[in-house]
């Protein structure tokens, strides 16, 4: 069996980072968290995750910018954007800053699963 797959979580509310978290590793991966976009972007220079979800609103930044950032600096770690609103607009803005998926909030984990599971395939 190969190493486990690294997981990075930029998230400022601890609720959804501990039960990503839990999830996440109860499925088989390692993660990693944070919850400004700073301390995010140097968990992710540190740890070169193999897929980052990264919250669209953080208290220091914006995900948007903060994914732009990470893909303008190297392009090998997936990125899954994640917020609690959902605008036409933002699916389409995450295409344009590099995410590689994009999905809304909520209690049902197997979607964003799911999208980790292709993006590290």
């Amino acid at each position: 069996m190969g190493e486990k797959k690294k997981i990075l979580i930029i998230e400022d509310e601890e609720d959804i980072q501990k039960i990503l978290t839990a999830n996440l590793e109860a499925a088989g991966f390692n993660v990693v968290s944070a919850s400004l976009a700073e301390e995010g972007f140097k968990l992710f220079e540190q740890e070169k995750p193999d897929v980052i979800i990264l919250d669209v609103m953080l208290p220091d930044g914006n995900g948007f910018e903060l994914c732009q950032r990470i893909k303008d600096t190297d392009n090998f770690s997936k990125i899954i954007l994640y917020t609690g609103k959902l605008e036409a607009v933002d699916a389409r803005r995450a295409r344009e800053v590099g995410a590689d998926d994009f999905t809304v909030k909520t209690v049902d984990f197997k979607y964003i699963l799911e999208s980790i599971r292709e993006l590290t395939a």
